[in-house]
């Protein structure tokens, strides 16, 4: 028995020796510099700024297509600084040219930093570290865990690592940004021939930057980001650097041969590229985000998280709400809140994943027991099909144009004259969890450019759900010419519909 108890004892000691972070000591401060209107950047946009004063520039980038090609268009201009601050960046066909377009700006002089959320990145670590060793290049990791090799060791951790940084952030020169729901991965970019993300992300320009910068400062110097090397002693050689060098050269050069490369030079936004510019939208924003400390500790600052900054939009709106949220779990409270904005007259509809486009059946199985609740209370509830026609009228030439669709965009529109696009989901994780960001983007014209496009694809790409008696759902569609009732989840099968209900009762809706 005292073996036993010797034994328990020892293993105890090693998960929590190894559940240690080392001392953060040797991360410097750092900070984004001031706007130069000389970079290629400032002299492209100075005039059209100067015409808006106080205002931003937006372009809306819906398609997966146009998101690369934008990330891709402003590292090509970088001149002076690059920051990258990401939940998942995958070593695919599209992570890799875009190691490669930061790479090749290190090389030519431009700062980079790059500041990756943990969870996701363990078997890229030896490359991140290689990376590193660029003299231009700095890789910090986000609230990491301990233990590098064996993770699960961090369960004695688990209030802290269950906590992590979803958001996604791209600036260029402190002039150029991208703000919105995309990781760095080909699903995100209609790249991945199984499953392709429907996302929504923004190109901004001029004051709207520099509050993306701010956010990114915060969290690059806070005590949660942590240089690499302090987790990774990999010492990288000059060698290893040029080896890695020369790896993402050759992804590009294999790239060029692929559809997906014919398919970028064939999209709208190219062809547009060579007669005029880009149509802008103007207007005032304000970046909202969650507090790095939220990811540290169970701070009691709940009023300073971004869905409490939301709040007074909300309490704003008069008519009509408009939410896409692709993981959605009202709980008890929003069913509430959404009879509260039915009793003051306001229309809220909500677009979301079916089960059938969802990629994590888990919460959707938190999602789907408030559906009822969410009718009675007035919501106009759509879910998205797995292959949305309107995708299909496109008739993209990427790899994936013939896989399945799932939603990841994050958009809200208030009264048509506001719109927030971030990272935030409408779910426990994002609002007590995870650390957030997003954009208040102040425009009519905008915000109505995206209700009208929210409302034209609903008829064909969702299946509306509604209830044919108290208790009872129906899924109703436009296809074609003719109107389709489902009265079980549509193109699911029994065994999918049993995974979901069965983890609708063993799995805890704050961890979904």
């Amino acid at each position: 028995m005292l073996k036993k108890l010797l034994y328990i004892h020892l293993f105890a000691g090693l998960m929590l020796g190894c559940s240690t972070l080392p001392p953060n000591n040797n991360r410097k401060e750092s900070h984004s510099l001031p706007p130069d209107p000389t970079t290629r950047l400032g002299t492209a946009i100075d005039q059209q700024l100067k015409t808006h004063p106080g205002q931003s520039a937006f372009y809306p980038l819906s398609s997966g297509l146009e998101a690369f090609i934008a990330r891709m268009a402003s590292v090509a201009v970088a001149d002076r600084t690059l920051d990258l601050q990401y939940y998942i960046w995958e070593n695919d066909l599209t992570g890799r040219l875009m190691f490669h377009s930061a790479v090749t700006a290190a090389d030519r002089g431009v700062r980079v930093r790059i500041l990756l959320d943990d969870l996701n990145q363990a078997r890229h670590e030896k490359m991140l570290a290689i990376l590193d060793s660029h003299p231009n290049i700095e890789v910090r990791m986000a609230n990491p865990f301990a233990s590098r090799s064996f993770r699960i060791f961090d369960i004695m951790r688990f209030s802290t690592v269950n906590r992590r940084m979803h958001n996604k952030v791209f600036i260029v020169d402190n002039q150029a940004g991208i703000i919105g729901g995309r990781n760095i991965a080909n699903e995100y970019f209609d790249a991945s021939t199984e499953m392709n993300f429907g996302d929504f992300d923004l190109w901004t320009f001029g004051p709207v930057v520099q509050s993306l910068s701010q956010e990114f400062d915060t969290y690059w110097n806070s005590e949660i980001s942590y240089p690499i090397t302090t987790l990774n002693h990999f010492q990288a050689s000059p060698a290893d650097l040029e080896n890695l060098r020369q790896d993402f050269a050759n992804s590009v050069q294999e790239a060029e041969a692929t559809r997906y490369a014919e398919a970028l030079q064939d999209t709208p936004m190219v062809r547009q590229f060579t007669k005029e510019p880009l149509k802008l939208f103007w207007g005032k924003a304000e970046v909202i985000i969650d507090p790095p400390a939220k990811l540290s500790k169970m701070d009691d600052l709940k009023d300073q998280h971004l869905p409490y900054q939301l709040y007074p939009l909300i309490e704003e709106t008069k008519k009509e709400l408009l939410l896409v949220s692709p993981y959605f779990i009202p709980g008890e409270k929003g069913v509430n809140f959404f009879g509260s904005l039915r009793d003051r007259g306001v229309q809220a509809f909500v677009l979301t994943n079916s089960l059938a486009s969802s990629d994590i059946a888990t919460v959707f199985s938190g999602y789907k027991g408030y559906r009822q609740d969410l009718l009675r209370n007035g919501v106009k509830l759509f879910e998205l099909k797995p292959n949305p026609v309107s995708k299909k009228k496109k008739k993209q030439k990427t790899i994936g144009s013939f896989s399945s669709s799932g939603l990841h965009g994050k958009v809200f529109v208030f009264d048509r004259k506001k719109v927030f696009v971030g990272s935030m989901n409408l779910d426990p994780r994002s609002v007590t969890l995870n650390s957030e960001v997003g954009v208040v983007v102040e425009s009519p014209e905008f915000a109505r450019t995206v209700a009208d496009r929210f409302m034209e694809d609903l008829a064909e790409d969702t299946y509306e759900v509604v209830l044919a008696t108290d208790k009872n759902l129906q899924w109703k569609t436009q296809d074609g010419p003719l109107q389709k009732t489902y009265f079980t989840d549509p193109e699911t099968s029994w065994w999918k519909r049993f995974k979901a209900a069965v983890s609708a009762i063993f799995i805890p809706e704050s961890w979904l």
